[in-house]
C-alpha cells in the first residue's frame, strides 16, 4: 500500500477506478448520506466515474481515500475543494462510508491528516468545513482536529421537511502550527 499521508489508525490514499463501486454504494445508502447534499438524487456507478476523473484533472481539488491501517481498506473520502491559489485557501469535504468505521476517531485522524497536507505541502493559510446544523458528529470531529465555528448562517439547507442553519468552521496554518 502506498500511503499519501499516514496516522496511527488511518492513511490517506490515492483513489482508484476500483474503488469506484463501493463508493458510489455510500452515496447511495440513506444512513450514510442522512446529513449530505449527496443523498438528494440516485448515484450511478458511471456518475461516480465521471466525478473521479473531473476530480483527478482539476488544479483546484485534491481528493483521497482515507482506509485503514494497516490493511488498507477502504472507509471514507475526503478532500480539498475549490482550492484558491491567490488566497491560499480550500474547503474540506470528508465522508466516513462505512458504518463499522463511525465513532471510532477515523473522521477526526483524516482531517488532521488532509490539514497537515494542506498547511505543510500545499502552504495554504486557512482550511474550512460546512456541515448542516444537524450533523453534530461531523462539527465534533472537526473541533476535536482544531476547528473553530465561524458562523452558523441561518437556514441555508433545505432538510427533511424543514430549512436548518450551517455551520461553518475554520482553521488557519498558525492555529495549526501552534
Amino acid at each position: 500500500m502506498t500511503w499519501f499521508a499516514e496516522g496511527e489508525h488511518v492513511g490517506l490514499r490515492a483513489l482508484r477506478a476500483d474503488d469506484i463501486p463501493r463508493w458510489a454504494q455510500w452515496f447511495n445508502d440513506p444512513a450514510v448520506t442522512a446529513e449530505l447534499n449527496k443523498g438528494l438524487y440516485p448515484n450511478t456507478e458511471a456518475s461516480q466515474a465521471q466525478f473521479f476523473e473531473r476530480i483527478h484533472a482539476s488544479r483546484q481539488d485534491v481528493l483521497l481515500g482515507i482506509a485503514t491501517r494497516p490493511a488498507g481498506d477502504l472507509i471514507g473520502v475526503i478532500g480539498l475543494h475549490h482550492i484558491d491559489w491567490v488566497h491560499r485557501r480550500a474547503d474540506i469535504s470528508i465522508v466516513i462510508g462505512e458504518a463499522s468505521a463511525h465513532g471510532q476517531g477515523f473522521g477526526t485522524a483524516a482531517i488532521r491528516l488532509i490539514a497537515a497536507h494542506a498547511f505543510d505541502a500545499l502552504n495554504l493559510h486557512k482550511v474550512t468545513a460546512g456541515m448542516r446544523a444537524t450533523n453534530v458528529g461531523s462539527r465534533r470531529a472537526f473541533e476535536k482536529a482544531g476547528f473553530v465555528l465561524e458562523a452558523t448562517i441561518r437556514e441555508s439547507y433545505w432538510h427533511r421537511d424543514r430549512f436548518v442553519d450551517e455551520w461553518r468552521l475554520g482553521l488557519l496554518a498558525e492555529e495549526w502550527r501552534g
